[in-house]
């Protein structure tokens, strides 16, 4: 387990950045997602990383929803510049197929994977390190 040097809890989501240099961002089961809660992760990611840029993992919790305009804002430039590379842990099958929508559609502008256990998501980050 990684530990965190540095974390912001918000209504929707705990991030965290870890010791290993990758910011970890766990969102809350049952959470719907809007541009309000990307804007409220904007602020958070200036605060706990000070411009810099990392991998970062997004473990999704159960339920959680996004919206249209969230999803399409979360793959644009001005939402990744804190990022160089994104995994997700999902394992619902209506997480699976937004996810292959997002990557089909949207196109997220740094690289972008989805995983079914955070050790893989892992492991695939630390490339980007």
């Amino acid at each position: 387990m990684n530990k965190s040097i540095n974390n912001i809890s918000l209504d929707h989501a705990e991030i965290s950045l870890r010791e290993d240099g990758i910011v970890e961002i766990n969102t809350k089961s049952s959470s719907e997602l809007g541009i309000e809660q990307c804007m409220e992760n904007q602020k958070a990611y200036a605060q706990l990383l000070e411009a810099k840029r990392y991998p970062m993992i997004h473990i999704v919790g159960k339920y959680v929803t996004i919206d249209k305009k969230a999803r399409k804002y979360a793959a644009s430039e001005e939402a990744l510049r804190f990022s160089v590379a994104e995994a997700y842990v999902i394992t619902s099958l209506a997480h699976k197929i937004l996810a292959k929508f997002y990557l089909k559609v949207d196109k997220p502008s740094v690289p972008t994977k989805f995983f079914s256990t955070k050790v893989a998501a892992e492991n695939w980050l630390k490339e980007f390190l």
